[in-house]
């Protein structure tokens, strides 16, 4: 599959693309519930297999991470990230009027009109091969992000696809990243079951409370086990004191 990524980054005179005449493109817009779960588990376990050192970060190290936060998605970043898709900017910031505390990441890929669109996980390997988007994407104090992306389709054959994805928050320039640390260990309500080097977002987590929940089954299930163990052994010592034998 051809595809070119265009990043945009340098300002330019806003200019809105989508409005063409329709019979010359047509615009699919919106994200499936499905690649949204996939674009969650693509950054959630990039971000966990850099906080455990096992993949290289953004910097091209091997790092572990101390306080990476577990993502989740949210509909108000993505609504957000949809409305600059479907402007199909010619500049993301200035054309899109992001809010200046977030932080983003946007490209345009083109593919052959007979190619299937890009999955998420093309997308996400393009993106993260960046330094600055991967410096984003592994930003340890973000809890939340939403995507959005437009779909043309053009008289030559070709597609573009436009992608935006929003952050509640954004690098600082000369700010950390992360915390270089043991995985896990500045997390204020502990670490995540499934991902075990990103940091649960509150006490009240269901995951958390489903997890203490069978801890103490697990606990109330061996103490019974052992009170019946005990009950089972003393009995044979009762009887071994009292046997009678036959001859």
């Amino acid at each position: 599959m051809q595809f070119v990524l265009i990043v945009l980054f340098t300002a330019s005179f806003a200019r809105n693309e989508c409005e063409v005449d329709n019979n010359d493109r047509v615009k699919i817009s919106g994200i499936s519930k499905q690649k949204e779960d996939e674009l969650l588990e693509l950054h959630n376990e990039h971000r966990n297999q850099v906080a455990l050192g096992k993949v290289k970060n953004w910097q091209n190290q091997f790092s572990t991470a101390a306080n990476m936060n577990f993502l989740k998605w949210d509909n108000h970043l993505a609504r957000n990230a949809q409305d600059c898709a479907d402007r199909c900017p010619t500049n993301f910031q200035l054309d899109c009027s992001f809010p200046l505390h977030y932080g983003y990441l946007a490209f345009k890929g083109e593919f052959n009109e007979q190619q299937q669109d890009l999955s998420p996980l093309k997308i996400f390997r393009k993106i993260v091969s960046y330094q600055d988007f991967a410096r984003q994407i592994e930003l340890a104090i973000v809890l939340n992000f939403g995507c959005g992306r437009t779909l043309i389709s053009r008289k030559n054959s070709k597609s573009q696809e436009i992608f935006v994805c929003l952050y509640n928050k954004k690098p600082h320039p000369n700010g950390e990243v992360y915390k270089y640390g043991i995985p896990g260990q500045d997390c204020l309500y502990g670490r995540k079951i499934e991902f075990i080097g990103l940091c649960k977002q509150s006490a009240t987590d269901i995951e958390a409370l489903k997890f203490r929940h069978q801890r103490h089954q697990d606990a109330y299930k061996y103490h019974h086990k052992e009170e019946r163990h005990h009950v089972h052994h003393n009995h044979h010592r009762k009887d071994d004191g009292f046997h009678t034998r036959a001859d």
